[in-house]
C-alpha cells in the first residue's frame, strides 16, 4: 500500500468549513484513504467526517498533515497539495520541500519559535554500524574536538543503551564543547544493533547535545521531547517519515510545545 504525507501550518483562519468541503471534494475524486492529523493538540480524523475535522482543526499555526494511504495515493498527494499549497502554509510532502518557507517558518511562527538558538542537523547512513553514527553525529556538531565528542557519546552508552525500544536511539550529553544545543537526526538505511538486545534495532537516530551548564529553557524543551519518545504512536509517526524536512517540523514544534506546557 502507498503512502504520502503533507505537512503544513494552519494560517489566520484555521480549518474554515469551505476548506474542510474542498478537501473532503478532492478526496473523494480518489479510492485513497485520507486522515487529518492535527500534530499541536494530537487528534486525528478521516476527512470524510466533516464535522469531527471541524472539532479538531485547530487554530492558528497550528502543525498539521495529511496522510493519504491508497493504491492511488501519489496522485491524490499531488492534487491535494496543490490546494494545501494555495490556503495553508506548506512544509513538505515528497513532492514539493518548500525550503525557503520553511526558514521562515522557524523564524517567524509560534509553530517553530523557541527562546533558544538550536542547530539542526540531518543526514541519512548506509554504514549499519553505531560507533561509525555516532562518529558522523560528532563529525556534524562539533566545531572542534570531534574525536572527543566521539568518545564522550561512546562512554555515554557503555553507561546503558540509549535505545529506547522503538526503533529510536536517544543519544545525548551535556558538553562544554559547544555553546548552543543542537539536534542531529540520522535516518538508517537499515536496522541497526543499538547494543540492546531486550529493545530491538534502530532506524532513526536523534541526537541531543547540550551545552554545560543547560539553561533551564533548554531543559524543559528537551525534557518534553524525550518523554515524547516514550509514546509508541509519536514514535511511528517519526520512523515513518521519510521526509527530512517532516521530522525538523514535528521534532521542532515538540521542542515548543514543552515550552508551552511548562507555562501552563
Amino acid at each position: 500500500m502507498i503512502e504520502r504525507r503533507i505537512t503544513f501550518v494552519l494560517p489566520e483562519d484555521g480549518f474554515s468549513g469551505w476548506k474542510i468541503n474542498r478537501l473532503k471534494t478532492l478526496s473523494n475524486m480518489f479510492r485513497s484513504v485520507v486522515i487529518l492529523r492535527n500534530l499541536t493538540c494530537w487528534d486525528s480524523a478521516n476527512i470524510e467526517h466533516p464535522l469531527r475535522i471541524l472539532s479538531l482543526a485547530g487554530k492558528q499555526d497550528d502543525l498539521c498533515q495529511l496522510h493519504i494511504e491508497g493504491s492511488d495515493a501519489e496522485l491524490a498527494c499531488m492534487v491535494l497539495m496543490d490546494f494545501i499549497a494555495e490556503h495553508f502554509m506548506l512544509v513538505n510532502t515528497a513532492h514539493r520541500s518548500n525550503k525557503h518557507a520553511n526558514l521562515s517558518l522557524l523564524r517567524g511562527l509560534s509553530t517553530f519559535r523557541l527562546p533558544f538558538e538550536i542547530d539542526y542537523h540531518f543526514a541519512r547512513d548506509s554504514s549499519n554500524d553505531k560507533t561509525a553514527i555516532l562518529e558522523q553525529v560528532a563529525n556534524l556538531t562539533a566545531q572542534v574536538n570531534s574525536a572527543e565528542m566521539t568518545q564522550n557519546l561512546l562512554k555515554r552508552e557503555q553507561y546503558s543503551s540509549t535505545a529506547t525500544g522503538k526503533m529510536i536511539a536517544l543519544p545525548h550529553i551535556l558538553t562544554s564543547d559547544v555553546d548552543k544545543a543542537s539536534l542531529t537526526v540520522i535516518k538508517c538505511e537499515n536496522p541497526v544493533d543499538w547494543q540492546a538486545p531486550k529493545l530491538g534495532p534502530v532506524t532513526l537516530v536523534i541526537a541531543l547535545i547540550l551545552p554545560s551548564p543547560p539553561e533551564r529553557s533548554l531543559l524543559v524543551s528537551f525534557t518534553h521531547l524525550t518523554k515524547s519518545l516514550l509514546d509508541e504512536e509519536f514514535c511511528h509517526l517519526l520512523t515513518t517519515s521519510r521526509e527530512p524536512e517532516a521530522i525538523k517540523a514535528i521534532l521542532i514544534h515538540q521542542l515548543v510545545k514543552g515550552q508551552r506546557a511548562n507555562a501552563l
